[in-house]
């Protein structure tokens, strides 16, 4: 045991630090002088807004699978009891998520080799170039390529601890962060494809769509284990209550945020906590229809949602378009719009589920809702400089 994980910790790091280190030469190294003139960037050819199109469309599809494939795995592993590892890992399960990672990553390789050729023509032979001017394109080869490459680190650790793992542990965390990047890095392509008139509506409607299964791939791994019956209970049961709703409220306002800012409307976010919910009931349907695990309430964040538009067009109104303040009235309303429901779902509903979940007492709520707001307004100026870069045409250049 001891062997099979040092070469699981030795894998990991390999791959994660390989790609970082990849990442960093690409889009943080300094340039020679020559190529950092107005000159040289001017040779530099972008991807069409056509190409982005397609390749936001085709990223989009992946990831779509990945999350089908996602919650397949976790109803294959409630009703058979097992966690594959070693030579049974491959169960078809996880063939349709590492086939998803394929699919990303030969559509995103796809697109740089279309982008190589012109630079190449034009005279412009540094990736790094190439890279600055198409981050997503860059982006999605390397979070696509980590999907792929995960694959014999993940077996090691399903291996290593059988029934008893967790989707807390390492493989599985940065295996959710770069499946639930790749939608974000569809949105920012999306954005690149310059659609103008009735359709701008319709790819608008993508992003959020984009952006819901981001939410769904990662919530998959991190609250999960609070909604189903798990083999590790005690585990589960030692974690306090509230961090239940709080690691939901804070990935969901991450992406609502986001969606405010890369498809402006009066009512995005409340838009995108429904498109949220109807990836939800469709995935788990899907999975009733073929494992017969019935579907279980998840916390909504849609009165969250809602009130988070609301101030958000009186913030408008009144010329409050960033800073502190805007960040305090956004997570205050998102947090009074959330927590309410999800202590009623955890109370009234998941309770009589998951034995494991106890009371949600006032203490709880109160740990809870003022966690959530801290966290919300820190993350406030972050995602907005996210999701201002993601709407950027000129990014990282």
């Amino acid at each position: 045991m001891e062997s099979l994980f040092l070469q699981g910790v030795v894998f990991s790091a390999l791959v994660i630090g390989g790609l970082a280190i990849i990442g960093w030469w690409l889009f943080m190294s300094p340039l020679d002088r020559s190529l950092s003139t107005d000159a040289a960037r001017n040779h530099v050819v972008v991807a069409s807004p056509q190409l982005s199109f397609r390749l936001a469309i085709l990223i989009g599809i992946s990831s779509l699978l990945i999350c089908a494939g996602s919650y397949w795995d976790l109803s294959e592993h409630v009703i058979t009891g097992t966690v594959p590892g070693g030579e049974d890992f491959l169960w078809p399960p996880h063939i349709m998520i590492y086939a998803s990672f394929l699919l990303a990553f030969l559509v995103a390789l796809s697109g740089t080799v279309a982008l190589a050729i012109p630079n190449l023509k034009s005279g412009v032979r540094d990736p790094r170039l190439w890279a600055r001017h198409n981050p997503y394109v860059a982006a999605a080869v390397l979070l696509a390529g980590y999907g792929l490459l995960s694959i014999p680190s993940d077996a090691i650790w399903h291996e290593l601890y059988g029934l008893d793992l967790t989707p807390w542990s390492p493989p599985h965390i940065f295996l959710a962060a770069a499946a639930a990047s790749l939608p974000v890095a569809a949105v920012g392509l999306m954005g690149r494809a310059q659609i103008r008139g009735r359709l701008a509506k319709w790819t608008d409607f993508l992003k959020l769509i984009y952006l819901a299964l981001g939410i769904n791939l990662l919530l998959i791994i991190a609250v999960i284990e609070w909604e189903v019956v798990v083999n590790h209970i005690e585990l589960v049961a030692n974690r306090p209550v509230w961090v239940f709703p709080l690691i939901t409220g804070a990935i969901s306002f991450a992406a609502l945020v986001l969606a405010r800012r890369v498809a402006p409307g009066p009512w995005t976010a409340t838009v995108m906590a429904l498109i949220y919910l109807g990836i939800r009931v469709c995935a788990m349907t899907l999975v009733l229809q073929i494992t017969g695990v019935r579907p279980k309430l998840t916390l909504i964040f849609l009165l969250g949602a809602l009130f988070l538009d609301m101030v958000c067009q009186r913030m408008d109104r009144r010329g409050i378009h960033g800073g502190w303040r805007r960040a305090l009235i956004a997570g205050g309303a998102f947090t009074v719009g959330f927590i309410p429901i999800a202590r009623g779902t955890i109370n009234v509903h998941l309770r009589h589920v998951m034995e494991v979940l106890t009371y949600f007492d006032f203490t709880d709520t109160v740990m809870a809702a003022l966690a959530l707001f801290l966290l919300t307004v820190a993350l406030y100026p972050v995602l907005a400089r996210l999701g201002d870069w993601l709407e950027d045409a000129k990014k990282m250049v």
